[in-house]
């Protein structure tokens, strides 16, 4: 039987609707380690690497079948216009947050960043508690060519860390389209942003956390922790924006995030991308790792945060509900999971 050689890690069937005429064959695409703008990219070549999730076609098989699922529920959002998120509780829900769960974790950059973090760790620990293991350790990294399906299979099972967030679409009415890219899940806190204290903000136990997704250049997923934000409370399912300002913020936050490939329709000219590297280039080497040696009693423990990017985020759709002032100084911003759904 012939395996899959290439594993996509943003599947075909989203990159879709980001395809010139909506026809699946080729889409825009700017490649920000050469700056190089591709109006006519051919869709089926991008966002994959060879045999990216293992020589076997266990886990592809598997991604291929949540992948279908999901696919029809994007044709009855993007093709039929039907803006309605799965009821909660219910099947297709747990399918949805499965997959943006998976979404998040399976691309090349969550393994470069999850790698990194594991060398911060790894030196942390070695300075602590072997300090001439590290003499030996020091100048050298951690590398592992499996890093991508390790962090796909950690996030397995681990889907009831979404349930407190609400699904709300975003309708975009500017004459500003979305853009996508190859790490097309946004994880954000306007909350902590606004207590001056970002470490560790993104985080799926974190509260305030918000999750901006977009799935067609006129369409964007967004959930949200609904005890901190109300996001267009006078709509149910859906919100809906014309400020142009909103798109852009949100488009710098596929800039600011992806790896290097950035993914659009036919309504950009390379100049915008020009604009995008000006004003947020600054942002793209902020990712860092922090490891803490925490004294407890007569032992230490050592903990690994991560400080993401963040760009003073404004956004016409969403409004914060909750004293900022008493979550400044707070040692600890965990979710309190007995007041989740």
């Amino acid at each position: 039987m012939v395996k899959k050689k290439r594993h996509h890690y943003i599947p075909r069937f989203y990159l879709k609707r980001f395809s010139v005429n909506n026809e699946g064959k080729f889409l825009g695409l700017y490649n920000l380690n050469n700056r190089k703008f591709i109006q006519n990219a051919p869709l089926k070549s991008q966002a994959y690497e060879n045999f990216l999730y293992g020589e076997d076609d266990e886990i592809e098989n598997a991604l291929a079948d949540l992948e279908g699922k999901v696919a029809q529920m994007f044709y009855y959002w993007t093709e039929e216009k039907l803006l309605y998120p799965p009821p909660l509780e219910s099947n297709g829900f747990k399918v949805f947050q499965r997959f943006i769960l998976y979404q998040i974790f399976r691309t090349p950059k969550m393994g470069k960043q999850l790698l990194d973090s594991l060398n911060v760790t790894a030196e942390k620990m070695l300075r602590e508690f072997k300090p001439n293991l590290w003499k030996q350790f020091k100048g050298h990294r951690i590398e592992n060519d499996s890093i991508v399906l390790f962090a796909l299979l950690h996030s397995a099972g681990k889907e009831n860390l979404l349930d407190h967030l609400e699904f709300k679409f975003v309708v975009n009415l500017s004459d500003l389209p979305f853009i996508t890219s190859d790490s097309p899940v946004i994880l954000y806190n306007q909350l902590l942003e606004k207590t001056d204290s970002y470490v560790g903000a993104t985080a799926l136990v974190a509260k305030g956390l918000q999750i901006f997704y977009p799935i067609h250049p006129r369409l964007m997923i967004c959930l949200f922790d609904s005890q901190v934000y109300e996001c267009d409370k006078e709509s149910i399912n859906c919100a809906s924006t014309e400020d142009i300002r909103d798109i852009y913020q949100l488009n710098a936050l596929q800039y600011i995030n992806c790896d290097s490939q950035l993914f659009f329709d036919d309504s950009f000219e390379e100049r915008y991308f020009s604009f995008l590297s000006e004003d947020f280039d600054q942002y793209r080497n902020i990712n860092r790792s922090f490891s803490n040696a925490i004294p407890v009693d007569n032992r230490k423990f050592v903990s690994i945060e991560n400080e993401d990017p963040h760009i003073d985020l404004k956004l016409s759709f969403f409004k914060t509900i909750v004293d900022i002032d008493m979550y400044k100084n707070k040692s600890s911003m965990w979710r309190d999971y007995s007041k989740s759904r």
